[in-house]
């Protein structure tokens, strides 16, 4: 039995490997997998008289879907559906979901199923046994460890029950809200196989998984801290080490930290690591979103058995008088809007493509914040916003009303398993720590804390009710629709202000929060349109459509009028648009730009040349409108934008014609398009006219039909095709089969000529690890500070410390080659414990130099490979100007080049002081071939004086 369950292990070991065995350059993933379990489901809506629990049950019948999935499509107007916005009975249904599995995995691992998120209650069942519920949250990530429950290397059958019912303890229900309960595995599924010895998920506790905090962040250097927790669940206790590799953007190893430790049997134990960032150091901002990559290995005595790997920015922020929001030294007014997660038709079970492309299209827009309201939103959306370079305001899943002791339990766990989740993230700055309408919270003020009290709270406030400041928060996040007076002494956000599709709502909001410097940010009331239900007060004021209309961007996220202004108040690039006729209408056209002045024709002749409009509801902007008072009927305008007298971009726009032909285009086209189904397209087909402007009044329906590898997402039930046009725009969904090929989508309506348009769909790849890792560049470096006896060594830099001819060879730490000190002339050192003033300098203040002449670097026993090299030459007698007065040769295998160095702008005049300057230094690449001596010889220009050698710095780049 013993000898069968090695070959087994050995089996499974290959087939890890196998599966890893893809990694980039320097990735070590240990025992860990990750498989991607969204496709290949089958599934049952509602609940059966029989639990479909079984191994052996019968699923024939039912759907073949995949993940993220809806369970029950809707129309676009919510299936006109008569029941208010609490939601009793509107969806709320139990979905059932079975998978068959195998398992490649052996009984010295752990297995895991980790759901991203799931509409609203789930139970899981493996082989027919029931592993556990979780019933905390439907918007929050959680797993279930089914190492007991599986059969290694074998199929396995895993069944969820997926429960949307109307539940008086799951926020939000059981109370009102302004969004739409949807239901089923709306985000990812995973399989998780690791060590017995590995890191544990994040959310599990509040020391758990890995925790990274900057807690120092200046200007030109910062401090990161990470905190690992490594569970042993063997029956004996490991000697486990941890390696975690601070990465740059361009994968190369700038700090690696080592920590060992014993840890007991089922026990857990977490590292504790801290590194100083000073070269490659670059901060976090909306304008340079620069991220560092930190991958911890953890090691089972010397074999690696588990990974993980997080991303990080240095980013400081802080709320000051008189400045407002200040980010890494520099006042930032954020504006931005609000976003619910839902698309037509589909709800929430949108794919992680949809989630990049929609926070693409708020970065087009110059926006730098987005409030996640009024939930705990996908991770995708979250890794969007590092990348790009957008603040988040995040919150759990409430809206006005609270519930008894259980409920708020309840959101008390969400709460903490949100922040655990996301507290790596750079772009979060705030936690909701409110409910929506009814101000701060302190149950949730202090669970925000104590999970992480390097981030603002805010109060979620409302001008008819609770405290008129951020009361026990940090933040008065208000909602203003009115002209609401600000709180006299409070930092202040409207987190929610009008918005209409001719910009005027926006920017009077806007401007106004502006002029207050207690205020920093302005969130608009929409991003993009989404579906409510009624409310329970039914009369004129409250009485709305199913599908808002105010959004910057409408339901299927095309863009509306304001989108081009909000590009014209925070874009750089000069802009000059004329807004179509849903705002260019009554006898006024709108223009949005950013030039100094618009200057606007019809058919050729000049109507007006105007400044932006002087309006005191406009004084704050940057970029307020340009409002033409014109009465436009027919013909072509023009919009040309001038800065300093000249002409800088123009724009043409002609009137809306009768409907002519349909065009078609996809709304993502960068990025790949996934086979499967678990990935989608959404397809606009545009009504345009004889002269391709887009007819926004036209009433047609289109028609699409799909040939290829596709299938337009339609039950036949929610009137998706033919397509309504809204705003000249028709929209349907596709997703491809599970044979990858092209898709071309026609669209045709009656009178109109068709429009196609073609896509390619690719294989989707269920491994997590090999999608998502990146090359590891961990090549090594050398720092050497040079000196005489009493050398005053600078900070974890190697010591060369001599005082003679005989001491000029030093075999390097790292790179295991060896330099040596070549001149004919004598060689003196400098090293009496003297100081001096400025970055590095206790390089500085001592080295070796000679009186005149040349002085060489020979580099022996270095590997193939580019390196860099910055050698320093602050010269401590004052026989010799610091300057640039430098000759340097490099002699490599490329050849033989000099240069005069000019590394430095400005002279240096204090030998003892370098200001806050590092000392005087030149930088130098060459080329080793692993064999010959690499050779720098460096000859002062000025023939009096010293020269001298303090130190080096020397790191393989390629």
């Amino acid at each position: 039995m013993k000898i069968k369950l090695l070959i087994l292990g050995l089996i499974i070991c290959q087939l890890n490997f196998a599966q890893n065995n893809n990694l980039p350059s320097g990735f070590e993933a240990g025992n860990r997998t990750k498989t991607n379990l969204n496709l290949g489901w089958k599934f049952h809506l509602g609940d059966l008289k029989t639990k479909p629990t079984s191994i052996n049950f019968d699923d024939s019948s039912w759907k073949n879907v995949s993940v993220p999935h809806n369970p029950q499509l809707v129309s676009y107007e919510l299936d006109s559906i008569k029941e208010t916005w609490v939601q009793e009975k509107y969806l709320r249904d139990v979905s059932w979901y079975r998978k068959k599995l195998k398992i490649e995995a052996d009984t010295s691992q752990k297995v895991f199923l980790e759901f991203e998120a799931v509409h609203n209650a789930t139970e899981l069942w493996v082989n027919g046994e029931k592993v556990g519920n979780y019933a905390v949250n439907g918007y929050t990530p959680f797993h279930f460890d089914i190492t007991n429950f599986v059969k290694f290397g074998k199929e396995n059958t895993i069944v969820v029950k997926a429960d949307n019912t109307y539940n008086q303890t799951i926020a939000p229900d059981p109370h009102r809200t302004d969004y739409v309960k949807f239901g089923g595995l709306y985000r990812d599924v995973y399989l998780v196989t690791t060590n017995k010895l590995h890191v544990n998920f994040n959310w599990e506790d509040f020391d758990a998984g890995v925790h990274i905090t900057t807690p120092t962040v200046n200007k030109n250097n910062g401090t990161v801290t990470i905190k690992t927790t490594v569970k042993n669940e063997n029956s004996t206790a490991k000697k486990s080490k941890i390696i975690t590799n601070i990465i740059n953007k361009d994968g190369f190893v700038i700090k690696k930290l080592i920590s060992e430790i014993k840890i007991s049997a089922n026990s857990t134990h977490t590292f504790r690591q801290s590194a100083t960032i000073e070269e490659e150091y670059h901060l976090w901002s909306p304008d340079t979103p620069y991220l560092y990559r930190v991958n911890s290995v953890i090691y089972d005595d010397e074999a690696p058995v588990d990974f993980v790997e997080n991303k990080f920015g240095f980013r400081k922020f802080s709320l000051e008088k008189g400045k407002g929001f200040v980010l890494n030294g520099e006042p930032l007014f954020l504006v931005g809007a609000n976003r619910h997660q839902s698309y037509p038709n589909i709800g929430d079970a949108v794919p992680n493509s949809f989630h990049y492309n929609e926070a693409l299209q708020y970065k087009k827009a110059g926006m730098n914040i987005i409030r996640l309201s009024h939930y705990t939103q996908d991770d995708a959306f979250i890794n969007a916003c590092d990348e790009l370079g957008i603040f988040i305001y995040e919150e759990p899943s409430t809206w006005i009303e609270w519930g008894d002791d259980t409920w708020f339990e309840n959101l008390e766990k969400a709460t903490r398993t949100m922040i655990r989740n996301h507290r790596n993230h750079p772009s979060i700055i705030v936690w909701g720590a409110g409910i929506n309408h009814r101000g701060p919270v302190p149950r949730m003020q202090t669970v925000a804390k104590e999970e992480d009290p390097f981030r603002l709270t805010a109060s979620a406030s409302a001008p008819w009710d609770g405290p008129k400041n951020e009361g026990i928060t940090d933040v008065h996040a208000t909602m203003d629709y009115r002209r609401t007076e600000f709180p006299e002494s409070a930092y202040t956000m409207v987190m929610e202000h009008g918005s209409s599709p001719n910009s005027e709502v926006n920017q009077f909001h806007i401007s106004r929060y502006k002029g207050n410097k207690n205020n920093f940010a302005a969130i608009t009331w929409l991003g993009a349109d989404y579906n409510h239900l009624q409310p329970d007060i039914v009369d004129d004021q409250w009485s709305r459509d199913f599908m808002t209309t105010y959004g910057v961007l409408s339901p299927y996220r095309v863009p509306k009028p304001v989108y081009y202004w909000y590009q014209s108040e925070l874009v750089k690039k000069p802009i000059v648009h004329i807004a179509d006729e849903t705002a260019s209408k009554e006898g006024k056209v709108r223009v949005f730009s950013n030039c100094q002045e618009v200057e606007l024709y019809q058919d050729g002749k000049l109507i007006a040349r105007q400044l932006p409009d002087n309006d005191i509801t406009k004084a704050n902007l940057n970029h307020p409108s340009f409002t033409f008072k014109h009465h436009w009927k027919s013909g072509i305008l023009k919009a040309i934008g001038y800065s300093n007298g000249e002409k800088v971009t123009e724009f043409t726009r002609q009137k809306e014609g009768k409907p002519h032909h349909i065009k078609v285009e996809y709304n993502i086209t960068d990025q790949p398009f996934y086979a499967g189904g678990s990935d989608i397209r959404l397809v606009y087909a545009y009504i345009l006219d004889e002269n391709g402007e887009v007819v926004t009044n036209t009433k047609n329906e289109i028609t699409f039909s799909v040939s290829g590898v596709g299938e337009i997402i339609n039950n036949g039930k929610i009137y998706a095709n033919p397509a309504l046009v809204y705003n000249g725009v028709a929209a349907i969904y596709v997703k491809g089969t599970n044979q990858t090929g092209t898709i071309t989508i026609n669209a045709k309506a009656k009178g109109l000529k068709s429009g196609k348009a073609t896509i390619n769909t690719v294989s989707f790849n269920t491994n997590e690890i090999t999608n998502h890792a990146r090359p590891i560049y961990d090549y090594p470096i050398d720092r050497v500070d040079i000196g005489g006896d009493k050398q005053l060594v600078q900070f974890e830099w190697q010591e060369w410390t001599g005082n003679s001819n005989s001491d000029l060879k030093h075999k390097l730490d790292e790179t295991n080659a060896q330099v040596e000190i070549n001149t004919n002339k004598k060689i003196n050192w400098l090293g009496n414990g003297t100081s001096m003033l400025g970055d590095l300098s206790f390089v500085g203040t001592d080295g070796v130099y000679i009186e005149n002449g040349e002085l060489s670097l020979k580099l022996t026993n270095l590997k193939t490979g580019k390196y860099a090299i910055e050698t320093f030459h602050h010269a401590r007698k004052l026989d010799v100007k610091l300057t640039n007065e430098i000759e340097v040769t490099v002699e490599d295998v490329d050849g033989r080049f000099t240069r005069t160095a000019d590394d430095h702008i400005v002279n240096y005049y204090n030998n003892d002081s370098s200001g806050e300057r590092k000392p005087i230094s030149i930088k130098s690449t060459f080329n080793s071939d692993g064999t010959n001596a690499v050779i720098l010889k460096f000859k002062s220009i000025n023939p009096k004086g010293s020269f001298w050698l303090n130190g080096l710095t020397l790191k393989q780049i390629e």
